[in-house]
């Protein structure tokens, strides 16, 4: 399957340089855009089931792609964040990995991990600064109606309805009364979460520019997707995004909170409450006695202090030898020593950070993420627009949930896609002075 997408991405890229991205969008969705996660490229008996290469082909098709639109490139947007700084840093830790431990298979492996993500931010800046408002809003048309229909297969293949995707490695099956659905994470539209939010900012703002078929697509099929999900922090997240961009808007522009728009997306999602209470009433049962529970696990040993208990392992691991600093280096010697606290390494950010790179490393990431942050709030004191709204929430709301929770997948070239966004839409604004400026 991925080389149906890999053909598509050369087709369509020839005439939009953004639809070169349908091809590693596919790789880093997986089993969500039917590629099946058992499959390695090369080696086999190396790289065993979970160990595929797929995010090094990304890393390596983005940047043949930057070579072949190298006479298009805006170079200078490399220059308009820290990350060129946090890039160096990140090079400086790997000179020191090699220097201490030499290139383990371990240590190769988390150092794939960090320059994913830098790499894969300065690849995807690049290209995204060779393309035109026409191209963005055509490539992010395309992107709510792809999402919307992987939105819905979702739904059918965790409801049980029709068996979409393979099942062998889906997450888990939940059993109410005589019903029995699928939840599961890695089928999950990529997107859908960054795309709901620009969705329901643009709709509040009545933008024209945008398809309003593919974005009511996408914000209608996302609440189910959400409820399949049964994942309490993501709920929260959505709801705190959507109140920021309300709240901006109100404070900004209060008329518009009572046009049109705003008054179809509380209809709609009224009705979608209601269709959810009335079609998917064992799904919205076990929600509830999982938002129910919330109140008692919040304080549980195996919720809430567990993540405390991940910040205080990852600082007696660096203070203990000395690495406060630089970190233990970016190898796995102290992942079995954090692993007998728990899955540190998914649901936690800062012990994340503090035992690869340090309280350098640590500072350094979350101040890339404030930069940005204000940033947004600055560009949009001078241009007031829908994408930097919703941008500025999504932001905002990562930062924070981030304290104690695990953020994206840690190695994921399209981590800082929001930060790469940021930056297209300043640029596309002044060059053009057109796109989504209202």
């Amino acid at each position: 399957m991925q080389f149906l997408y890999l053909i598509l991405s050369i087709y369509f890229g020839r005439k939009n340089p953004l639809f070169y991205l349908i091809f590693p969008i596919a790789l880093v969705s997986g089993p969500g855009a039917f590629i099946d996660p058992r499959t390695v490229l090369i080696a086999p008996d190396v790289f065993l089931i979970g160990k595929n290469i797929y995010k090094d082909v990304i890393i390596i098709y983005l940047f043949l792609i930057v070579l072949s639109l190298r006479k298009d490139l805006f170079t200078n947007v490399l220059r308009k964040s820290p990350m060129l700084a946090y890039g160096l840093f990140i090079m400086v830790l790997i000179l020191i990995t090699f220097a201490r431990s030499g290139a383990t298979y371990e240590a190769v492996n988390v150092m794939r991990l960090f320059t994913h993500m830098v790499l894969g931010y300065f690849f995807l800046l690049l290209i995204f600064s060779t393309a035109s408002s026409r191209q963005f809003i055509s490539f992010l048309n395309v992107l709510f109606v792809v999402t919307g229909i992987l939105s819905v297969f979702y739904v059918i293949n965790s409801a049980k309805i029709f068996p979409i995707f393979y099942q062998g490695n889906l997450y888990e099956s939940i059993d109410i009364g005589q019903s029995s659905f699928f939840r599961d994470f890695d089928t999950i539209p990529y997107f859908s979460h960054l795309l709901f939010i620009l969705a329901f900012s643009l709709t509040i703002f009545k933008s024209m520019d945008f398809n309003q078929k593919a974005v009511s697509f996408a914000l209608a099929t996302y609440p189910f997707v959400l409820l399949y999900t049964f994942t309490r922090s993501l709920l929260a997240a959505v709801l705190i995004e959507c109140a920021v961009v309300i709240l901006i808007l109100g404070i900004k522009s209060p008329g518009r909170i009572f046009k049109t728009s705003t008054m179809t997306i509380a209809i709609a999602c009224l009705l979608i409450f209601w269709i959810v209470q009335t079609k998917f009433k064992n799904e919205l049962s076990y929600f509830t006695q999982r938002l129910e529970s919330a109140k008692y696990e919040g304080t549980n040993e195996e919720n809430l202090n567990v993540r405390i208990a991940y910040h205080l392992k990852a600082y007696e691991i660096v203070n203990r030898t000395h690495s406060l600093l630089l970190g233990s280096g970016l190898n796995k010697k102290y992942d079995p020593e954090m692993g007998m606290v728990g899955s540190w390494d998914v649901d936690s950010t800062i012990p994340f950070f503090l035992i690869y790179t340090g309280l350098i490393g640590v500072v350094f990431y979350y101040y890339i993420g404030f930069h940005f942050l204000f940033r947004t709030i600055s560009h949009l004191k001078r241009q007031f627009n829908p994408f930097s709204v919703a941008l500025l929430a999504l932001i905002l709301s990562s930062l924070f949930s981030n304290l104690l929770m695990g953020g994206y997948s840690w190695g994921d070239p399209f981590i800082f896609l929001p930060f790469v966004l940021v930056i297209t839409i300043e640029n596309l604004i002044i060059k053009e002075d057109k796109i989504i400026a209202i």
